[in-house]
């Protein structure tokens, strides 16, 4: 028995997002896996991955440090050492993960490693990490990046089913972890009764405790038939609960959040607003036939921490006459664009999931995306690196080539 490792301390989505590179791994037989989490994440964790070890570490304890985690975890790293592991893939860059990538030898880790003091990006990390410096150029979800820290990476098509709708009504996620990426409460409110239009039955209302405020305010500015399908379940349903409603859905309303990728992984059709920080083609539903309503202002995707000079104005765009007629009707097809849709405004536009060998596409199905060109042959040449095919595109960007590779990449074989 093999047994591979996986390093992922960051939050609820990513999880999820870990789920093509787990899955390629538990693809052989003769390999077990163990991914190391939060502590806050382990149920979560078992129920997507009931096939995998799951250790729970206490990393987000707002007073615990590195020295402290070694110490409380002594008998999690002494079973790794027993389970005699092969191969660890350390998927985030931080001080946490540094730490405990740093009980394997270098030459174990995938990914971020630790060696004789200093941080260290692997090859494909390194060539990934140069696309952060022009993101609306970035073509790679992050499904697609930690899967490929497996060679051969999993298929695209058997990491999530395609969307379906199943009949259980509307769901509607009240908030992101990050305030700037949620639509203000009268934006939502409009965007929920215009899909409550073509979606019959209950709508369930998801969040923490944190959003049952949002959620009475929501309810007075809903038309009386509304209000009576309203479900809160703000608060009130675990990990197992949350499953439970998702999985029962028509479609899913949300910004970008883990419940989002919960559906996705689920095969529950999502329609998602991406404002502010998130960018869809880093972070978007991975999977066959979800759609997305992408900002594109001039200033997006913006840096989260720094304040905003504009008081977050890429939300109003959100409730345009035109974005509401589109979520009225059916959800649209992948083929060509209907003519008789009204344009959305010149600051989002939507696309709609899909896969194809290298892993998630979107199609854009109204509005103009920035930096098409310059996506599309960074795509090109990375899908040619990975899969060690002809470039489908017999000429690529020159400039393509020069953000994603450095000399020093062709002379020096690094892990």
């Amino acid at each position: 028995m093999n047994v591979h490792l996986i390093i992922q301390l960051a939050r609820f989505g990513d999880i999820i997002q870990t789920k093509r590179l787990i899955r390629g791994l538990l693809a052989d037989p003769g390999n077990q896996v163990h991914l190391a989490v939060d502590a806050g994440l382990v149920e979560l964790a078992e129920m997507i991955y009931p096939d995998v070890m799951v250790h729970g570490l206490p990393v987000h304890d707002p007073h615990s440090e590195p020295a402290t985690l070694i110490r409380s975890c002594a008998d999690i790293f002494s079973a790794w050492k027993a389970a005699d592991v092969v191969r660890v893939y350390n998927l985030n860059h931080s001080g946490f993960n540094h730490v405990l990538a740093g009980l394997f030898a270098p030459e174990q880790v995938v990914g971020y490693r630790w060696h004789q003091g200093q941080a260290l990006r692997g090859a494909w990390p390194e060539t990934v990490f140069r696309l952060s410096a022009h993101r609306t150029a970035n073509p790679l979800n992050l499904m697609d990046y930690w899967g490929f820290f497996l060679d051969p990476s999993q298929s695209p098509a058997l990491v999530n089913p395609p969307a379906t709708p199943k009949g259980g009504g509307l769901g509607v996620v009240l908030a992101g972890r990050h305030a700037r990426r949620t639509l203000p409460v009268p934006i939502l409110a409009r965007v929920i009764q215009a899909a409550a239009a073509r979606i019959d039955g209950w709508i369930h209302l998801l969040g923490t405790t944190a959003e049952r405020e949002p959620a009475r305010a929501l309810r007075p500015l809903l038309p009386a038939t509304i209000q009576a399908r309203l479900n809160d379940l703000t608060g009130r349903t675990g990990w197992t609960g949350l499953r439970d409603v998702v999985q029962g859905l028509d479609l899913l309303l949300t910004p970008d959040t883990g419940t989002m990728h919960l559906a996705a992984h689920l095969g529950t059709p999502v329609t998602a607003f991406f404002l502010s920080s998130a960018w869809a083609f880093e972070t978007g539903p991975y999977g066959e036939g979800h759609q997305v309503w992408q900002s594109v202002e001039p200033c997006a995707p913006c840096l989260e921490a720094a304040p905003c000079p504009r008081s977050a104005a890429c939300a109003q765009a959100f409730a345009d006459k035109a974005v509401l007629a589109r979520l009225a009707r059916s959800a649209p097809s992948a083929g060509p664009e209907r003519t008789n849709h009204p344009a959305p405004p010149e600051s989002l536009c939507l696309l709609r999931t899909g896969l194809d060998d290298f892993g998630l596409e979107f199609h854009p199905l109204a509005g103009e995306l920035p930096d098409q060109e310059a996506r599309t042959a960074r795509r090109e040449l990375l899908r040619s690196h990975r899969l060690r095919i002809v470039p489908r595109r017999v000429l690529l960007e020159q400039t393509a080539a020069e953000a994603l590779y450095h000399e020093p990449d062709w002379m020096i074989d690094t892990p």
